[in-house]
């Protein structure tokens, strides 16, 4: 190691001084391979080139310029550099020639070779396995992978390597739970490995149980707590558990520690909204919205507006409204939000318009074929929203009012039962002044919201219950709470 801290400082040395300095090949080869360990490839392709100035010829440098040609995915110009060294022997050469017929997609030349080893009673044959099974898992390809890690374990059954490879395989192909019977295999041969530990906890984290992924999560820091993607995990596991406070104070520690700000806030702040934080939520999430250099998506902004009326906020609420109508113009269940707010704000024209578009929303939806399977995926969240919209401000209005307006509420009777087809064709035949009267008339009979004072208790639920009586605003109570508190864990 001492040696290597030297050689590293007169390489740093080096570049700092803009001069050349001479190392010898092994110099050169130890360099090579603490950069490829370390994943920089701009340092390799560095010294690579100096390697190559100065040690022309060495076979050592050689072979790392095939494997650069590799990493750069230029396989057919490095077969042609294996060529020339011309060494049929080497064995490091023939399992990169390996890696770049897989590539290619040339598995029979890969196989022959395999078969060919075998036959010779290869003492190398295992760690040809161990080299190309992860080549073709990384390459993705995995019905070879899957042939070669049989073929491998069959002859070789106590490898870690192939054990391993093969369980990656498996959870790449949906079967965690053999996936996780191979796993526990690889943890009783060695129980201090954070990867068998961190692999254990992502299988359990598949099958959705939490508190196994959060213990196996656990131990894997046990053995090295300085991985920044177990606790990643972790607070995402505990998220899902409804851990808040655990969550929180991991996501903490995470920014503590100066790690992965922009993406660490988004979950930390919702996790202070679920454990109804409100007041630190809304503060994360005002400096998301306000900060240009992120993607603010739908889901951002829908916390943003929680947090503001769950604060008492609502006034702030309603001006970002025009921004996210104006980015996302067509999320149905946004423009119920909307609906709700101009509700709280008395800007009963407003709501009405815009619940006036939300039912030609889905009627355009609907009768456009080619976006039916977008409509179908949110269906039962959107004909919640709409039910619950129209239910909760129809029990205001005098009976008369559904034999004034009996078509459209003919047509939304249908919406409310997941009737598509019934729907487009009564809702086709409702004149659009008929739709606006009657939703002038749903919504011209909520009486005093301008005037009213301003609630005791803050929160939009709260604000709501004001205006109506606790049985009739049980439905935009439920539209609201369902509504808002999906987030970013969610997506």
């Amino acid at each position: 190691m001492d040696e290597m801290n030297y050689i590293l400082k007169r390489y740093s040395l080096m570049e700092s001084s803009g001069t050349e300095t001479y190392f010898d090949a092994d110099e050169i080869v130890d360099l090579l391979d603490h950069f490829e360990e370390a994943d920089d490839f701009d340092h390799y392709e560095k010294v690579l080139e100096l390697g190559q100035k100065l040690h022309p010829e060495n076979q050592d440098i050689k072979i790392r310029t095939c494997r650069a040609f590799i990493y750069r995915e230029e396989y057919d110009t490095a077969l042609r550099a294996i060529e020339r060294i011309g060494d049929p022997e080497d064995m490091e050469l023939n399992l990169l020639k390996m890696e770049c017929f897989c590539a290619l997609d040339r598995f029979d030349e890969v196989r022959a070779f395999v078969e060919a080893k075998q036959e010779e009673n290869s003492e190398e044959l295992e760690e040809i396995f161990e080299y190309l099974a992860p080549v073709m898992n990384e390459l993705n390809r995995f019905d070879e992978a899957a042939a070669l890690l049989q073929h491998g374990l069959a002859l070789f059954p106590d490898n870690l390597i192939l054990k391993e490879e093969y369980c990656y395989y498996l959870e790449m192909q949906g079967q965690p739970q053999q996936a996780l019977a191979i796993c526990n295999e690889l943890i009783d041969a060695d129980p201090y490995s954070v990867d068998y530990w961190y692999m254990q906890g992502r299988l359990c984290l598949t099958q959705g149980d939490y508190d196994k992924a959060v213990d196996a999560l656990d131990f894997a820091l046990a053995c090295d707590d300085s991985d920044v993607e177990i606790k990643v995990m972790k607070a995402y596991c505990l998220f899902m558990n409804e851990h808040y406070e655990k969550a929180i104070d991991v996501y903490l520690e995470l920014l503590s520690e100066g790690h992965c700000n922009q993406e660490i806030q988004p979950c930390l702040a919702e996790c202070y909204m679920k454990s109804e934080h409100f007041e630190q939520a809304y503060t994360i999430f005002k400096e998301l919205i306000e900060d240009t250099d992120i993607a603010r998506g739908l889901m951002l902004y829908k916390n943003y507006i929680r947090c503001c009326l769950e604060t008492g906020r609502e006034s702030e609420a309603s001006k970002i409204l025009p921004e996210m109508a104006t980015r996302f113009p067509e999320d149905l269940l946004l423009l119920t939000l909307q609906a709700f707010v101009h509700l709280v704000t008395g800007e009963q024209d407003e709501a009405v318009e815009i619940a006036e578009h939300i039912l030609d929303l889905v009627y355009q939806t609907a009768v456009q074929g080619n976006r039916m399977p977008e409509m179908l995926k949110n269906m039962h969240s959107l004909g919640q929203s709409v039910k619950q919209l129209i239910e909760a401000i129809h029990r205001l209005t005098e009976p008369q009012l559904k034999k004034s307006y009996l078509p459209v509420h003919q047509a939304i009777s249908c919406l409310v039962k997941g009737d598509m087809k019934r729907f487009c064709r009564k809702y086709a035949n409702c004149p659009p002044e008929m739709v606006a009267g009657y939703l002038h008339r749903i919504f011209s009979v909520i009486r005093g919201l301008p005037n009213e004072p301003r609630p005791t208790k803050t929160g939009f639920l709260q604000a709501s219950e004001i205006h109506l009586q606790p049985a009739e605003c049980v439905a935009s109570a439920q539209l609201s709470s369902s509504y808002l508190t999906n987030g970013y864990h969610n997506n």
